[in-house]
């Protein structure tokens, strides 16, 4: 066990540290220490959907020309949103968000030219049973009328584990650092910061549920194997519209959730998270993102509290839609 300073101060240190120089016989880069090296600033935005759309079927690849297609025209979205000149908002219209430098909307397909991130089953689809579905819906349905409703996104609590790992419109960076007893995750959604301790300590007592649970890692390999336990069931599988109807799914306290990354080249660490959890799912599920490199990126502030009135403002202008139209539904 090493204190926090030393802990802090080395973290900072691997917070700096970039991704070794590429080489034609490349080999799984090593800390000091002898772990495999997954350091550096990492982004997961792809144009790959969460689920497979239905309208796929059973197609689970696209070809190289679908991909090509499917890609420029993202582009081609992307510059003509660019183009256009920004509109003035009139009184009762919605005052729109943020423009295209802000957001992150995904120009690639994921290499594997697979049709979902949801790669099990092989439909692509997740497993939710209709209990769960039904949650998801009362809390849409009473989202204004309490903060308990609402996604704990948007409250600024978390976007949850394996959740924060999800793609969303924006905020998809990354920064691993590593020290002999820890993995560190930050994440630039909400400013997460997830330590994942790989020395073999205990878990907390099983009576004992967290947000984000409780995470342990071992290294398989080349490969660092995460499993995460003791959920509480206040939290959310999935907070952002990028998981379409998996958003707002809710987890349960026998979530169990079992990630891998492995750093697969250069300038990729693929990471795998199988989620099992009898509560709110038939069987379990899998999803695979690879996280890139990107010499260009850079991480932002995320204040979410600092000035946020989205929650104040929201509940309080539902109140006063009720009083205008009498007590009617809206």
């Amino acid at each position: 066990m090493i204190g926090r300073t030393t802990l802090a101060l080395a973290v900072a240190t691997a917070l700096l540290a970039a991704p070794a120089l590429a080489a034609d016989d490349w080999k799984t880069p090593r800390t000091p220490w002898g772990h495999p090296d997954l350091q550096g600033l990492w982004t997961n935005t792809t144009l790959t959907p969460f689920e497979r759309p239905v309208e796929m079927g059973d197609k689970a690849f696209l070809t190289e020309e679908e991909v090509a297609q499917a890609e420029a025209a993202r582009q081609a979205m992307i510059r003509n949103r660019a183009d256009q000149p920004a509109q003035k908002a009139e009184a009762g219209q919605n005052v729109g968000a943020y423009n295209l430098h802000w957001l992150e909307l995904g120009t690639r397909i994921v290499g594997s030219r697979r049709t979902s991130l949801v790669v099990d089953p092989p439909t692509g689809r997740v497993p939710v049973r209709p209990e769960a579905r039904q949650v998801r819906a009362d809390n849409l349905v009473k989202m204004f009328d309490s903060y308990e409703h609402m996604s704990v996104w948007d409250r600024c609590i978390t976007r949850g584990v394996p959740g924060h790992l999800f793609p969303a419109g924006y905020n998809n960076n990354y920064r691993i650092a590593q020290t002999p007893e820890y993995v560190v995750i930050y994440s630039e959604m909400i400013n997460d910061v997830r330590f994942i301790p790989v020395d073999g300590r205990e878990r907390i007592p099983e009576d004992l549920h967290l947000w984000n649970g409780d995470s342990r890692g071992h290294w398989d390999g080349d490969t660092l194997v995460v499993e995460t336990k003791n959920f509480s069931d206040k939290g959310w599988i999935a907070t952002s519209g990028s998981q379409g109807r998996i958003k707002g799914i809710p987890v349960s306290t026998e979530l169990v959730s079992v990630e891998r990354f492995t750093r697969v080249d250069e300038h990729t660490v693929d990471w795998t998270v199988t989620i099992e959890d009898p509560v709110n799912y038939t069987d379990t599920w899998t999803v695979n993102i690879p996280l890139y490199f990107d010499p260009n990126n850079e991480m932002f502030e995320y204040a979410c509290h600092e000035g946020n009135w989205a929650v104040t403002n929201t509940l309080s202008g539902a109140r006063h839609l009720e009083k205008v139209t009498a007590g009617e539904r809206y």
